[in-house]
């Protein structure tokens, strides 16, 4: 997913110069500096309550550092162009303009939402999916369970130690996952160049035009 910044009508500016590349690679570094700190600043809406508990952490858009990483310019005669090939910026900057999007889990089967910062932990320790992270405790002498609630399993997973010491038969039990059907994620568009820097972006062009032409 990009953002592209046209040249039109380069050809009819001035005939004799060139290339216009060296131009528009600056204007690509600027754009993607730009997106890089809106990334930074934070996007709204704010993340929910639990989502910050488990990030350990209130700003939206920055957990593992992949987005901002992923970020890219590149750059023709014609257009500047900043993108990201990570899959979930669209869930972001949705083309249709939809205020959020419904993540849905496929086959019948269940979403594993992170229950507590503990989580990070052991997916750094075993691996980042749920099914990872279950059989990475398992192996550490890990009892993994799902409480009932109403005669049936509840929606939450548990972790708890089997033995801690010679006094204390079992550990402290640890949320690991809460399962749901669906999720709602609300957009936060963070590919986007602020009017203050594309006013800053003609002036260069401006500039550069003039300078050649001199």
């Amino acid at each position: 997913m990009d953002i592209q910044i046209k040249l039109e009508g380069k050809e009819n500016l001035l005939r004799n110069i060139s290339s216009s590349k060296p131009l528009m690679k600056e204007i690509s570094l600027i754009a993607l500096s730009t997106v890089q700190k809106n990334i930074e600043k934070g996007i709204t809406p704010a993340n929910a309550a639990l989502t910050q508990e488990v990030k350990q952490g209130n700003k939206t858009l920055r957990d593992t550092g992949r987005l901002r990483a992923s970020l890219t310019a590149r750059h023709s005669e014609t257009e500047a162009v900043v993108g990201t090939n990570v899959p979930y910026a669209e869930t972001h900057n949705p083309q249709d303009g939809r205020a959020e999007t419904v993540i849905r889990a496929k086959n019948g089967k269940n979403l594993a939402i992170p229950a507590s910062a503990r989580v990070r932990t052991f997916q750094r320790r075993y691996g980042f999916s749920a099914r990872e992270v279950i059989a990475g405790l398992k192996k550490d002498n890990y009892i993994v369970f799902r409480p009932l609630k109403n005669g049936k399993p509840g929606n939450v997973i548990f972790a708890q130690k089997k033995v801690i010491s010679r006094k204390t038969m079992r550990g402290a039990s640890i949320p690991l996952f809460i399962l749901k059907k669906s999720v709602k994620i609300p957009a936060r568009p963070f590919l986007f160049i602020p009017d203050a820097i594309l006013e800053t972006m003609l002036d260069r062009v401006g500039a550069y035009y003039a300078h050649i032409s001199s």
